[in-house]
């Protein structure tokens, strides 16, 4: 049982803004912030729309010296890890030691928009011209390292880079380190920036991005599960949780948010670099994992966030998966997506799932799946997709997030209030 993991902090920068209460009401009232991309000109690729932070937020927060050696998907990463720690009243080196805090983060696709940028002058300028920062700004782990100079974290540290898994392995990472008591307290998330010409062109020939839409009338792109589905619209972001074994947090007279009280992994990559294996049956494995260590049942499940990519194999085999963990429950439990309103954010997306769950079990709400209007082809019938937002079962006191990366990678975390 991992239910002695508390959540006592949240940090989130979103195409919404800049905190957790902005994000979630935004999604609660199925506001819809994707737009043509701004930073530059997306007219040549398959989709010109993206769910991007506003402006402004990463400058009011950060100093020019440090925004100018680091790339942006490091500034926002530092935004809303500061934004956790405050949230949650932890102060380093006052009320917990540094060297008993860790940080487990999520990314995919490291910092392009530096990157591209020191390597257009090296080809027009010459290498005088390029950054002496270009070797430490654009690596995934370039978010870890300053997030914990930053904030003198001197624990356990680690990124993860598993595609759209990434910040799912984070937070499972943390459950481990605080369950094996190698930290107190760990601050777990993802972090994401791929608007940029080159980062765009990977996301394109991935595979992984929705079309533009042939009708004209017709100004989203991202429908997961739904007969339009052909991909994700994607987004910029950050997200934490500050989260500490139980024991401590209540001897710091933590305020506790909800608990991750289950989690599970499963790799299924059925061929190189994709997730088409057919059945679910193994990332239902994860599912019935995580579902087992929480001693979650049906009758306690309040809602699933489900990863929704909006890729016709995977909505179709995710679904299955779902059938197969829930069982005969399957009809009961509430699917939802909101990703379409703001964004996939990759390597954060997990995160900010987990943090749409915790504000579900706390609301009772469920918001509906983003841009659904008919069943695609092939879904499962025993599963109970959100439609237009509802009240949770009564009596419910838990929330399954699920994620998958490509290659296979499968996660799966319970969360409880």
């Amino acid at each position: 049982m991992a239910d002695d993991v508390a959540i006592t902090g949240i940090g989130c920068v979103t195409p919404y803004g800049r905190g957790y209460q902005l994000f979630c009401e935004g999604v609660a009232t199925g506001r819809d912030v994707i737009g043509p991309i701004s930073r530059f000109d997306a007219t040549p690729y398959l989709s010109n729309a993206a769910g991007e932070v506003p402006g402004g937020l990463v400058e009011e927060f950060l100093t020019p010296r440090l925004r100018k050696r680091t790339d942006r998907f490091t500034h926002l990463a530092l935004l809303a890890a500061h934004d956790a720690l405050v949230d949650a009243g932890l102060e380093v080196d006052t009320n917990v030691d540094g060297d008993r805090v860790g940080l487990s983060i999520g990314n995919a696709l490291g910092g392009w928009e530096f990157a591209e940028r020191e390597l257009r002058a090296l080809w027009t300028q010459g290498p005088r011209e390029v950054s002496p920062y270009q070797a430490t700004a654009w690596f995934p782990t370039a978010a870890q390292g300053n997030v914990t100079i930053q904030n003198a974290i001197r624990g356990p540290s680690r990124t993860f880079a598993l595609d759209r898994a990434s910040s799912a392995y984070a937070l499972i990472d943390a459950i481990r380190l605080l369950r094996h008591g190698h930290a107190d307290a760990v601050l777990a998330g993802g972090t994401e920036a791929p608007i940029s010409p080159y980062g765009w062109l990977c996301l394109q020939t991935s595979g992984l991005v929705a079309r533009r839409p042939t009708d004209s009338d017709d100004s989203v792109a991202y429908h997961p599960y739904d007969h339009r589905h052909s991909g994700s619209v994607f987004g910029e972001g950050a997200g934490f949780l500050v989260l500490e074994r139980g024991e401590f947090a209540h001897s710091r007279g933590a305020v506790i948010l909800g608990w991750l009280s289950g989690w599970g992994r499963s790799t299924d990559g059925y061929m190189p670099y994709y997730t088409v294996e057919p059945s679910g049956e193994i990332y239902a494995r994860a599912i019935a994992d995580a579902l087992h260590r929480a001693g979650a049942g049906i009758d306690s499940l309040g809602v699933v966030y489900s990863h929704g990519s909006g890729l016709p194999i995977e909505d179709v085999t995710e679904l299955r998966a779902l059938s197969i963990a829930l069982g005969n429950g399957a009809e009961q439990v509430p699917i939802t997506v909101p990703k379409p309103l703001f964004g996939h954010l990759l390597g954060a997306a997990f995160v900010l799932d987990v943090i749409l769950a915790l504000q579900s079990l706390r609301t009772r709400f469920v918001p509906p799946v983003a841009h659904f209007e008919q069943p695609a082809p092939g879904l499962p019938p025993s599963v109970s997709l959100a439609r237009l937002g509802s009240s949770m079962r009564a009596g419910c006191t838990a929330a399954l997030v699920t994620a998958r990366g490509t290659g296979g990678t499968n996660a799966a975390v319970v969360i409880s209030v």
